[in-house]
């Protein structure tokens, strides 16, 4: 196959890539996510990327109310988590960290939301 050929295949499949995979905010109410916050509580979101902002898929995202349950979740191909804990959970009692064999968490963003619906927390994680 020759360089120009291949180079417009690989063209072709990252724009059918960006077509297929919305570039917004992780999990929030304007990505199509149902509103299901006054049902399950405050809906729990981000995205799980390394230290120069590539997404980390197949990351365990653990949220752990300080007096309650702790809830699990597998990041997406987009590195995006989202869940929820319970319809009384505080956001401000809960934990979260992320974890991935071959990388370590060094920070955690929690970016403030108009409303209590929406927690978004991106964690940042570096290779070992």
């Amino acid at each position: 196959m020759n360089l120009r050929l291949s180079m417009k295949i690989i063209y072709l499949l990252n724009i059918s890539l960006i077509a297929f995979f919305p570039l917004t905010q992780a999990g929030g109410l304007e990505d199509g996510y149902p509103d299901d916050t006054s049902v399950n509580g405050p809906a729990f979101f981000g995205f799980v990327r390394d230290e120069r902002g590539s997404h980390i898929t197949k990351a365990t995202v653990t949220l752990k109310e300080n007096s309650g349950p702790t809830v699990k979740v597998i990041s997406n191909i987009l590195g995006v988590y989202r869940t929820h804990i319970s319809v009384n959970v505080k956001p401000e009692a809960v934990t979260i960290s992320c974890e991935k064999v071959g990388y370590k968490q060094i920070r955690l963003v929690r970016r403030a939301q108009k409303t209590n619906k929406l927690i978004e927390t991106d964690c940042i994680m570096q290779k070992e």
